[in-house]
């Protein structure tokens, strides 16, 4: 394990909400906000991995292209930001202020990040109602209607005692052949 770059809790603290301000205005989802093998706080995605400059403002944008050629449309639609690394299929950009929604859509393409899910409230209550773990959990045991029977089905006594057996049977284990 690698030790963290930065000097305290503080530092680590303000270059996390810096990131969090970019991811917001990114419209990126949440989980793609981790900190990378050097313990830095970075965006990452697909393509590509976004980073805190180190002066509290601005970012430094780590771009992969598939090839020099897709490397060059990047460039161009990235023109917004200042290059600062220029490879033959990747660079760097410095980015000095939080992106426009255009420009913050051309970043979450060129990166390949993926967009945040819009949630309305109606989709949240089908969610909670559907038993969706997490977040969308409800206080009290949630049902799906339609789902599962308001009466569950009964079997005459039997068939009950029938198919017990039948279970019962496959639990046994058979007999070893000498």
């Amino acid at each position: 394990m690698t030790a963290l770059i930065y000097a305290n809790r503080d530092q680590a603290r303000d270059d996390r909400q810096q990131q969090e301000r970019l991811l917001a205005a990114l419209n990126a989802t949440p989980s793609q906000l981790r900190r990378d093998e050097a313990g830095l706080w970075s965006i990452s995605g697909r393509r590509g991995a976004i980073q805190t400059w180190g002066d509290g403002h601005t970012w430094l944008v780590f771009v992969i292209g598939r090839s020099a050629r897709h490397w060059t449309a990047i460039k161009r639609s990235l023109d917004f930001m200042t290059i600062t690394q220029d490879g033959d299929e990747e660079g760097c950009f410095r980015l000095l202020e939080l992106p426009t929604a255009e420009e913050a859509a051309l970043i979450r393409e060129a990166l390949s990040l993926r967009k945040r899910r819009a949630l309305t409230a109606e989709a949240r209550d089908a969610l909670i109602a559907a038993g969706v773990k997490g977040r969308f959990r409800a206080q009290e045991p949630a049902t799906a209607p339609g789902l599962v029977p308001e009466d569950p089905p009964t079997l005459p006594r039997g068939k009950l005692a029938a198919k017990s057996s039948i279970v019962a049977g496959r639990m046994t284990e058979p007999e070893e052949a000498r």
